[in-house]
């Protein structure tokens, strides 16, 4: 009898060891498949990280909103919140219109065509011609085929290759 209830103590303590080493053991088999399909990934924009900021800011004022009405906020946490939220969202205003402000400058846009034109003509890539938005047509943002943003002055998108006149 006793050794049967041995045997039974030594095989729940294996499955215990074992329980706890597996973890271990599959954290020296380096990343997995989708650790380094996280790596890969392009760095995200930040116009629409701050974009998606501002979104879940307005949420939350939403959320506030309902809660001070329903009364499970008080009203002086409400006024405190809220103007917390409301100054985060300021913020985060300024800083996209900031962000868009320097993606709209041509200045900026112009001197990094210069910039780009000289290290080609350095490198010995041939000659580069300038690309001249036509009169009157509205300067794409986007992708037509992909959806990728893509500047003003591009022919072709450099994701998928898709013509954008």
């Amino acid at each position: 009898m006793t050794l049967f209830v041995v045997a039974g103590a030594l095989l729940l303590l294996g499955i215990a060891v074992a329980a706890v080493a597996w973890p271990l053991v599959q954290e020296r088999r380096g990343p997995t498949a989708v650790e380094l399909a996280e790596e890969a990934l392009p760095a995200a924009d930040p116009l629409v990280t701050l974009q998606a900021q501002r979104d879940s800011i307005y949420q939350a004022i939403r959320e506030l909103r309902f809660d001070f009405q329903v009364g499970k906020v008080s009203e002086t946490d409400y006024k405190v919140f809220d103007s917390t939220l409301r100054g985060n969202a300021a913020a985060v205003l300024q800083q996209i219109a900031a962000l868009q402000q320097a993606e709209a400058d041509p200045a900026l846009n112009a001197s990094l065509e210069a910039e780009i034109a000289a290290l080609r003509h350095t490198n010995g890539s041939g000659p580069v011609q300038p690309v001249a938005a036509a009169a009157g047509a509205a300067a794409l943002n986007f992708c037509p085929r992909c959806g990728q943003r893509v500047q003003a002055g591009n022919r072709f998108c450099g994701v998928c290759g898709a013509s954008l006149s």
